[in-house]
């Protein structure tokens, strides 16, 4: 079963067209999803309580540990090391894992 997600170009605020390869715009996607929820959470935390200090040096670390994380994920899980199914054949088909069942279009 595939799932294919178009996106809606109209509606976007801002598009922005870069050089690179599908599988380069998903970690990238990753990356900055991870960041924005790190940058979320940071500012909450700072809003509910007041001894928490706005983009501590804590903060920048963890988020940095993280983002570094998701690199390496995709390094290793993506390049270096593929899950398959025993029952499947030595023919690996990149079209089975979730990051090429959407499309990025």
């Amino acid at each position: 079963m595939y799932i294919t997600m178009y996106m809606d170009l109209t509606n976007v605020f801002k598009v922005i067209k870069l050089d690179i390869s599908d599988y380069n715009i998903l970690v990238l996607n990753d990356v900055m999803r991870m960041f924005i929820i790190q940058l979320v959470v940071q500012i909450l935390f700072f809003l509910r309580h007041d001894d928490v200090e706005l983009f501590s040096n804590v903060f920048l670390e963890n988020t940095l540990f993280i983002l570094l994380g998701v690199f390496v994920y995709w390094i290793i899980f993506n390049n270096v090391i593929v899950f398959t199914n025993k029952t499947s054949d030595n023919n690996i088909d990149m079209n089975d894992y979730y990051q090429n069942v959407y499309n990025l279009f």
